[in-house]
This record gives C-alpha cells, sequence and structure tokens, in this order.
C-alpha cells in the first residue's frame, strides 16, 4: 500500500529518486556489489511493488532518455584501446566466440525451448551476447596482468561485435526484408529474407566503418583546431558529435544509442594519441573525469532508479505468474553465464591459454551492465518486450552482474592459477 499518492511533480520525483537510488547504490557499493544494482533496487522502492511514491511521467521519461546518452556517451569514452593493441588477435578470437556462442544460445533457449517470439528472441540473444566492461574491469582488479589485459581487450572488441550484431537485429526485427532499402521498395524491388539480411549486415557495416576509419578522422581534426580554445568547447563538441552520431544512427535503422556510443569511441581514440605537447590526453582525462562526476553524481541514479521503477510495475502488471518469471531467469542466467564460459574459453584455448586461464577469461566475461538496461527499457517501449520479458531479462542482468565476481573468485581460489 503506498504512504502517499504517486509523485507527478517533476522537480520532487527527480529529487526522492535521485535520493534514494545514490544512497543504496553507495550503500551496495560499500559492501562491493555494482552501484548500478543499488541503484535500481532504490527504483524497485518507490515503485507500485512497494511504496508507489514516483508516477512514471512523459517528463521524467525524457529526463531519462537524456540520462541514457550521457552514460553511453562515458561508456565509449572510457573503452581503452591499449590493452586491445597488445593482444590483438587473441581479444578479437576470444570476443568473436563469446558473441557467436551466446547469441545463438539465448536465441535457441528463449525462441525453442521457452516460446518467446522470433523478433524477441533475435532482441535478446543481440542485447546479452555482449559483456560489459565495467563489470569486467571491476572483477579483474587483481587479477594476472596478462589475463586483465586479454580480457580488458576482449571486452573492447566484444563491444564493437556487439554493436554490429545489435544494429543488424534492430534494423531487421519488425520488419519486412523489402523494407531495409525503402528506396528501391519504391522501385518494385523485393527481397528474400536471406538477401534482406545481407544487405541490412552490408548498411550496418559501412556506417560502422565509416565512423570509426573516416568520420574519426575528422572529428579529431575539428578537435584538434578547437583544443586551444578552452575544455568546454571541446566538451560541446563532443555533444554535439554524439547527438549527430545518434541521429545518423537512428536514421540507418539503429539504436541511437549506438551512435552516442560510437561517439564516445572515437573520441577516446584521439585522446591516445601521438601529441607532443600532451594535448589530446590531457582534454581526454578532462572528458572522463567531467562524464564521470556527471554519471555519478546525477545520471546513473536517475536512469537505473528509473529502470527500477519500471522494474517493480512490470512485475506488479505481470500477466503471468511470478514463479514462471523466476524459473525463466533462472534458465536465461544459467545459459547467458555458460555461454560466455564455453565461448570465450574456446576462443582462449584456441589461442594456447590452459585451461585454468581459459576458465578465468570465460567467467570474467561474463557479467552484462548500462547498454543491455538502455536497450530493454527501448524494446519495453517500442513492443519487442513484454512486461514478463522485461521484468525476467532486467532480472537476469543483475542477477549476471552480482554472480560473476562471486563465480571469477570461486575459479581463481580453486585453480590457484591466474596463469597460462
Amino acid at each position: 500500500m503506498a504512504l502517499i499518492d504517486p509523485v507527478n511533480d517533476i522537480l520532487i520525483a527527480l529529487l526522492v529518486l535521485l535520493l534514494v537510488s545514490r544512497v543504496l547504490g553507495l550503500l551496495a557499493q560499500r559492501f562491493k556489489i555494482s552501484v548500478m544494482v543499488g541503484e535500481i533496487m532504490g527504483g524497485v522502492l518507490l515503485s507500485p511493488l512497494f511504496f508507489n511514491v514516483i508516477a512514471v511521467d512523459p517528463n521524467l521519461q525524457l529526463f531519462a532518455s537524456f540520462a541514457i546518452i550521457v552514460i553511453m556517451f562515458h561508456s565509449g569514452l572510457v573503452t581503452d584501446y591499449s590493452d586491445f593493441r597488445r593482444h590483438q588477435l587473441s581479444a578479437l578470437v576470444i570476443a568473436f566466440m563469446g558473441v557467436i556462442v551466446s547469441f545463438a544460445a539465448i536465441f535457441c533457449v528463449t525462441y525453442f525451448f521457452l516460446g518467446f517470439p522470433f523478433d524477441t528472441s533475435l532482441f535478446l540473444g543481440a542485447i546479452i551476447s555482449n559483456s560489459a566492461i565495467e563489470v569486467t574491469a571491476s572483477v579483474l582488479r587483481d587479477s594476472n596482468e596478462k589475463i586483465r589485459a586479454v580480457v580488458l581487450g576482449a571486452s573492447f572488441v566484444d563491444d564493437i561485435m556487439a554493436v554490429f550484431v545489435l544494429g543488424v537485429v534492430l534494423t531487421f526485427v519488425g520488419s519486412e526484408p523489402q523494407d531495409v532499402l525503402p528506396l528501391l521498395r519504391h522501385l518494385g524491388f523485393t527481397f528474400s529474407p536471406v538477401v534482406a539480411f545481407f544487405i541490412t549486415s552490408g548498411k550496418v557495416m559501412v556506417f560502422l566503418l565509416s565512423v570509426i576509419f573516416v568520420f574519426s578522422k575528422l572529428f579529431a581534426m575539428l578537435l584538434d583546431r578547437f583544443a586551444g580554445r578552452g575544455f568546454e568547447v571541446l566538451l560541446t563538441l563532443g555533444f554535439l558529435t554524439a547527438f549527430s552520431l545518434g541521429i545518423f544512427s537512428k536514421w540507418v535503422g539503429m539504436h541511437e544509442v549506438i551512435g552516442v556510443y560510437l561517439a564516445g569511441l572515437i573520441l577516446a581514440r584521439w585522446g591516445i594519441m601521438p601529441d607532443p605537447m600532451l594535448t589530446r590526453g590531457i582534454a581526454s582525462m578532462k572528458f572522463q573525469e567531467t562524464l564521470s562526476f556527471m554519471m555519478d553524481s546525477l545520471f546513473s541514479p536517475i536512469f537505473f532508479g528509473f529502470v527500477g521503477i519500471l522494474l517493480g510495475g512490470a512485475l506488479v502488471g505481470s500477466s503471468g505468474n511470478i514463479g514462471t518469471i523466476f524459473i525463466w531467469v533462472a534458465i536465461i542466467t544459467a545459459i547467458a553465464l555458460l555461454a560466455k564460459v564455453v565461448g570465450c574459453g574456446l576462443g582462449a584455448r584456441m589461442r594456447k591459454f590452459s585451461s585454468s586461464g581459459a576458465l578465468l577469461i570465460g567467467v570474467a566475461l561474463g557479467g552484462r551492465g548500462a547498454l543491455e538496461f538502455i536497450l530493454i527499457q527501448s524494446g519495453l517501449s517500442t513492443g519487442l518486450l513484454d512486461h514478463d520479458q522485461f521484468s525476467t531479462v532486467t532480472l537476469v542482468l543483475l542477477m549476471t552482474i552480482l554472480l560473476t565476481p562471486l563465480l571469477f573468485r570461486v575459479v581463481s581460489d580453486r585453480t590457484r592459477a591466474e596463469r597460462l
């Protein structure tokens, strides 16, 4: 029973949501649990599942949408190229195997075994195939240096591959095959699903390659041109770029957060370019520091608290049995973690890692994070996920965040082998 009627005033809603989510996030951090878990739990407490304090209205949704932009821009910005460049081939093989095995496993389990719709299963396969670099980095804090470098490098490749898979799936699901190139459709051309898939893949590949290898150079020249005008000018250029690539990403048919993430990625790449005066490196550090402050103090607790409110509302409005949802959670969580162990472990063995090293790598890459929460929230709003599926996947993501550090610690202690 609610203590008060749900708050509709946006300032009061933001005040309460920020206070509760931030406090629980800090409390979770104190117990060495991911801050995201505490922030989401804060939103759950304020949802109809418990105290029903905050109403989900368009103003709160708009603020959460802007928070998504900041979070994804920050995620791209803190991606580290150096670990990838030190172990390129190993990172590529491990990430490729991890994404492919995870995508196939999640799709098959949700579609053939749990009976989810085809588009929903594709969507879930795409988002759960990713590994969260923020979770991976925290897991590996005290790990063997080479395993840490390889895993973080694989996380970088994993992000790029996941962006590609997501791009293809998000442009493909919910569309007829002939809709992938509207201009040719208007000229009377039609495509089979197989041809449409390759056209869609080509569109996404061209977009990603253009951004990473062409636009990034133009953006670097622009940043160099304005580097002497003050950091606030560079910060404005950074956000303008994030907005622009988000718009272009949407035009191509992908989710706008992919473009925003890529904006952060190319800004990070600019920051490590050779620079005798260290101007780029200093500016990049300021970018990371500024966005981290914004993230930690405001946008992260607001967005993940908002996800918690949606989760609580979805559980209250569940059309099915709560017990069924928990069974789904157990099955998908087990498959999500196991698929990373199998896929990444096989990739590591192909690169001559020991059995214990391969197992550690697979376990370390099991956590999912911010990008997945953003996409499932979008999936709920667009109808790709119903309330039961949204609740299930949100809980699955939380379970991977909680279980990955514990499993890594157990495996590390038992094998005594952070050696290759």
